[in-house]
């Protein structure tokens, strides 16, 4: 446990009004942890910090040390405090790499990266670093209980990253730079594929190459929205960019 991380805390102020905490050496680890986590549960955040740093003070050897250093950490999470939980947190998951809260730590790890990305117009790296260590969980605990959550954050996470290159490629097609919307529109099928993002770029997309004389590839993207996703919204756009190319070359009948 980093030293630097832990403060003694045994009088706190909670909307308003001082919470005042028993003598440090007054309890057992268990009942500190026991009041610490009373307060985590009512969402008292300070006050549950202080029962679980004090375990950790008074008893670091304790069977409740480990625990309550990932509750710890969650108590910063819950008051959006993203960067001290991610911190508690890693050092949690080194500390205690066989306890039974390690699982629920490295993905709260995650969180705390997503937690703590801007805007999605914005380039940033702690998207990635959140799909990352979601993706290390997953490895390192595959019978965890927590994979359904894990999958549906890396879902969440990835959609976020489609949804800035969406936005990138909305940007170019207001420039008119149909190169750059193929770049980008690349970039999201390729590495999101199921994203929700992707009937309407497979059409940005097709628009941009038939607008460059690739008629044949924009076509491709057209029949594809309709084969793949029919009932989208963006069919009716890729049916009616079809039927504006007319027919193939040597083929009257469209058949």
């Amino acid at each position: 446990m980093k030293a630097a991380l832990i403060v003694p805390v045994i009088a706190l102020l909670l909307c308003g009004c001082a919470v005042e905490l028993p003598d440090l050496y007054s309890l057992t680890a268990v009942k500190w942890f026991e009041l610490g986590k009373g307060y985590y549960d009512k969402e008292e955040w300070e006050a549950a910090r202080g029962c679980f740093e004090n375990v950790l003070i008074v008893y670091p050897s304790s069977t409740y040390a480990g625990e309550s250093q990932f509750y710890l950490g969650m108590a910063y999470y819950g008051e959006g405090l993203y960067l001290e939980a991610q911190a508690i947190l890693e050092d949690m998951a080194s500390s205690y790499p066989n306890s039974s809260y390690t699982d629920n730590a490295r993905y709260n790890i995650g969180r705390c990266y997503f937690k703590r990305a801007p805007d999605y117009q914005r380039d940033t790296e702690l998207i990635k670093a959140a799909i990352g260590e979601y993706r290390r969980t997953l490895k390192l605990f595959p019978g965890s209980e927590l994979i359904p959550q894990i999958e549906d954050a890396i879902r969440e996470a990835e959609e976020l990253e489609a949804r800035k290159l969406d936005y990138i490629v909305y940007v170019y097609r207001r420039m008119d730079h149909p190169r750059s919307v193929i770049l980008y529109t690349d970039m999201l099928l390729g590495a999101y594929p199921d994203s929700a993002y992707a009937p309407q770029n497979l059409w940005r997309r097709g628009e941009a190459l038939l607008e460059l004389g690739y008629a044949d590839d924009a076509r491709s993207d057209f029949e594809r929205i309709l084969e793949e996703y029919p009932d989208d919204e963006y069919a009716a756009d890729a049916r009616e960019s079809l039927n504006t190319m007319g027919p193939l070359a040597g083929n009257p009948d469209g058949g």
